[in-house]
């Protein structure tokens, strides 16, 4: 094997603890900048895989933390309300191995088969968002734009949401803006429209603000 140079140790430190990449990301990186044919090679000597190798399994072997990498890149999607699909084609495209991936998916996340996340994570999901004042129409809409099922999500907020409860958080959030009858037109309209925005249906605020 050739010597290595510190230089190129020290990129590879560098690069994984600035993005944590995949370990394969990592080795292509590596081999772009400073292959033996690269115009780095000329200052620091160029690499061959027999020195990535030895780069990668024993200067970085206490530095790279591929599942606990990718465990926490899907983690992060998840909070992003990404769908598994999403998930899977966003690791693969930074060259994490599928079987980590779905192995993470299944064992730490339990995800349903060729779908989301579980129905107890969606179903939680749904009613920290309800309590939060969100409206069912800004619900579905939040689910649908990260290409969830729609049927699926509908079920939930019908199983969810009853008959009054919109009606109920229309006036709490009339009563979170100082909202009375004796306003003027003005401070009314921008009442209305602040709580449409929220996803709740004119008809329905109208409806609530005339009680």
């Amino acid at each position: 094997m050739e010597k290595i140079s510190q230089r190129i140790i020290d990129y590879a430190i560098w690069y994984y603890l600035r993005y944590y990449p995949s370990q394969e990301k990592l080795r292509r990186k590596l081999e772009e900048k400073f292959w033996v044919n690269s115009e780095n090679a000329k200052k620091y000597w160029g690499i061959f895989e027999k020195e990535i190798n030895f780069i990668l399994e024993e200067k970085l072997k206490n530095i790279i933390q591929e599942k606990k990498v990718c465990f926490a890149k899907i983690n992060s999607l998840i909070n992003k309300w990404k769908n598994i699909n999403y998930i899977k084609n966003n690791l693969r495209q930074k060259l994490f191995e599928k079987d980590l991936i779905e192995n993470i998916l299944i064992q730490d996340f339990e995800v349903w088969e060729k779908s989301i996340l579980n129905f107890d994570k969606i179903f939680k999901q749904i009613e920290t968002l309800k309590n939060k004042g969100k409206s069912k129409n800004y619900i579905k809409q939040k689910f649908i734009e990260n290409n969830f099922d729609k049927e699926k999500i509908e079920n939930f907020l019908e199983e969810i949401f009853d008959e009054n409860d919109e009606k109920e958080q229309v006036k709490i959030l009339l009563e979170k803006y100082n909202f009375n009858k004796n306003l003027d037109y003005k401070e009314k309209q921008k009442n209305l429209e602040k709580i449409v925005r929220k996803g709740y249906s004119f008809s329905l605020v109208l409806e609530v603000m005339e009680e």
